[in-house]
């Protein structure tokens, strides 16, 4: 099994491993709340974005679309998704919050490139 990442964009190599480090100290270090608590909303948004944009890419894989098309409107849909519900939600926006679902989502590509799926 290949254990390298393939940026469908840009071409570049990325090794799994690295991409999941750099994911959870991102997660990590935007996700501090009051008092340096981890904010368990940062990680509902991480898990919300990744459930979406992977459950997007099988709707769109399963209707025809080939795997880059299908990655690519998946996460523009859940990336507008995410900004639309922080500016016009019931609570301020918070960049904390669109920059977790920023990370779920890079998570949620690096398992469909990475698993053929």
């Amino acid at each position: 099994m290949n254990n390298r990442v393939k940026c469908p964009s840009c071409g570049c190599i990325i090794k799994p491993q690295i991409l999941a480090i750099l994911i959870f100290f991102g997660i990590a270090l935007s996700a501090r709340g009051e008092g340096g608590v981890l904010a368990t909303d940062k990680v509902a948004h991480f898990g919300l974005s990744y459930a979406i944009q992977t459950t997007g890419y099988g709707i769109l894989k399963e209707n025809g679309f080939d795997k880059v098309d299908s990655v690519i409107l998946s996460a523009l849909g859940t990336f507008a998704l995410g900004v639309c519900w922080e500016a016009f939600g019931p609570t301020p926006p918070n960049k904390g919050d669109i920059l977790a679902n920023s990370l779920g989502q890079a998570a949620a590509i690096t398992t469909i490139l990475r698993f053929d799926f």
